[in-house]
């Protein structure tokens, strides 16, 4: 009852203009998170990134809810929801993804975060979506919200699958000890994997905007050659190429045709009192190259991000690609746990092993 006599708690419709103002939001929550304190690691929401992960054509922009504090009204909190499509086996399912849970510092332990994905999940429902799923790491406060969410509404939550490793190509190894806690013998190895040679290879360059309708073809053998996938939608991928923090590189044959391709954007990394461009690794697609293909490809995708100023590369492996070719190019598989946990609202038929999923990250 104290918390709805101090906060109202509500659905809103989301505009150009509030990027920046959720950005900042988010920020102090993630910088002021304890773990963040001891380990580093956190982001830094520029309104760029923020655009990334909301401005795309397809975002529902009536899918948010904020918390604001009436003494002061001040937005002390946010969630939003990005709807994606879900071919499971062979049928394709109507779902969103809960994104960027966040509490201002000064208002959590509050209750604010269940109230809110109660808000969501209402709001989800009532829009016809038959489920939602999350990837999380096992501090994040957002699962322990999920399954609170989903006792309170009665909803069965399903483990899809977990991974214990990142995929990362660290290009500064002294800048990246500065945001990220890591032990001196990593530091080394980092420093010893870092340098990234010139790649020259007639085939290998920037993606153009003539390529897009290519790509998109590539893109969507992930959906056809997975058990479980995120369905793209081609209005989308048109935008994300178009975003000026995105690097993609494409590996071409004899007539400048793409073969293959992978797409990074550009975050920032933060920790400690520092933060650096980093680059996220979205959307791997190799399995149309040769080994000594994807490995050069990768290699001229570390050249180029060096370019812009990046410290490193990475994403949670999912196996959605082989990450042999990555390796051959000084990525790493460095030990990391992330589960992707579904909550159905509908009674939908997913098989108990899953043992392919194509997933990308906006």
């Amino acid at each position: 009852m104290k918390m709805e006599t101090e906060y109202v708690i509500e659905q809103f419709t989301l505009e150009d203009k509030d990027f920046g103002e959720f950005a900042k939001l988010i920020t102090s929550a993630f910088l002021a998170d304890g773990t963040a304190q001891e380990e580093g690691a956190t982001i830094v929401f520029s309104e760029n990134t923020f655009r990334m992960m909301f401005g795309a054509p397809s975002v529902d922009r009536n899918l948010f809810v904020k918390a604001t504090y009436k003494k002061t009204k001040e937005i002390v909190g946010f969630l939003g929801a990005i709807p994606r499509e879900l071919k499971i086996v062979d049928e394709k399912y109507k779902f969103v993804m809960p994104s960027w849970l966040c509490v201002h510092s000064d208002h959590q332990r509050k209750g604010l975060a269940t109230v809110m994905g109660e808000k969501l999940f209402s709001i989800c429902v009532e829009a016809n979506y038959q489920g939602a799923f999350s990837l999380f790491e096992p501090k994040q406060h957002g699962k322990d919200v999920s399954r609170v969410v989903a006792d309170i509404k009665n909803i069965i939550i399903k483990r899809i699958i977990s991974t214990d490793k990142f995929v990362i190509r660290v290009i500064d190894a002294e800048k990246i000890s500065q945001v990220v806690k890591v032990n001196w013998y990593e530091k080394l190895a980092f420093k010893i994997i870092q340098k990234i040679p010139k790649v020259e290879n007639n085939h290998l360059r920037l993606h153009k905007k003539s390529d897009a309708d290519r790509m998109f073809n590539l893109l969507m053998e992930h959906v056809e050659r997975n058990q479980l996938s995120i369905v793209p939608k081609k209005k989308d991928f048109l935008w994300v190429l178009r975003q000026p923090g995105v690097n993609c590189v494409v590996y071409t044959n004899s007539d400048d045709e793409v073969k293959g391709f992978i797409l990074a954007w550009e975050f920032n990394l933060a920790g400690f009192g520092y933060h650096y461009p980093c680059g996220w690794l979205d959307t791997v697609h190799i399995h149309g190259l040769t080994n000594k293909e994807a490995k050069k490809l990768a290699q001229f995708l570390s050249y180029t991000s060096k370019q812009r100023g990046w410290i490193a590369i990475q994403t949670p492996y999912i196996p959605y690609f082989d990450s042999k070719p990555l390796r051959r190019a000084k990525f790493i598989l460095y030990p990391q746990t992330l589960s992707l946990d579904m909550m159905l609202v509908k009674d939908i038929d997913i098989p108990e092993k899953v043992d392919s999923f194509y997933f990308d990250w906006r």
